[in-house]
């Protein structure tokens, strides 16, 4: 009896979006962060004349540019989906950071878009942090992420507490 096999495509194999996993990278991600930042804390502090005195509300509005809140999360069974519209993002240019309790995003993209506030067509990369507190604890290395038709998808296994002998139901009989 003879086997078929199906036929190549000639696509190369899909790429999926990074997902950061050992300590040195989470480290690189965090400081990737702190430097956009301190870049955007930075340019509030000229804006403002260099006002001195300001340099925690120029932080903190910093952070709330740049680490927004477009993730949608929905608990199913024993996984959590969470999903990401990231318009013009190719996966390569996706990094996924998942911790117990959060989700950070970093994607950017690798065209050039116009600046919309910009008076002369001045082109910018641009670059999206997406940032999530979580419903319940997550096992990271469960993970996997997926990019198609510019939207991103997380599955994620719950951690589940450990549970002890006594909250078994286990009792000591004589």
């Amino acid at each position: 009896m003879a086997t078929t096999k199906p036929a190549l495509s000639g696509k190369p194999p899909a790429v999926a979006p990074r997902i950061v996993s050992n300590a040195i990278e989470k480290e690189a991600f965090d400081q990737t962060i702190h430097r956009r930042v301190a870049e955007r804390a930075y340019r509030l502090f000229e804006t403002s004349n260099g006002a001195h005195g300001k340099d925690q509300e120029h932080w903190l509005q910093a952070e709330s540019e740049l680490l927004k809140h477009g993730l949608e999360i929905r608990e199913s069974g024993s996984w959590l989906s969470i999903n990401a519209s990231l318009p013009g993002v190719s996966a390569e240019d996706v990094e996924v950071c998942l911790e117990p309790n959060r989700v950070i995003v970093h994607a950017q993209s690798g065209s050039e878009t116009p600046e919309a506030s910009a008076k002369v067509q001045d082109f910018t990369q641009r670059e999206a942090f997406l940032l999530s507190e979580l419903p319940v604890e997550i096992d990271p290395a469960t993970a996997s992420a997926s990019l198609k038709d510019q939207k991103l998808t997380l599955m994620v296994k719950k951690r589940y507490p450990v549970a002890t002998p006594s909250a078994q139901g286990n009792r000591i009989t004589e």
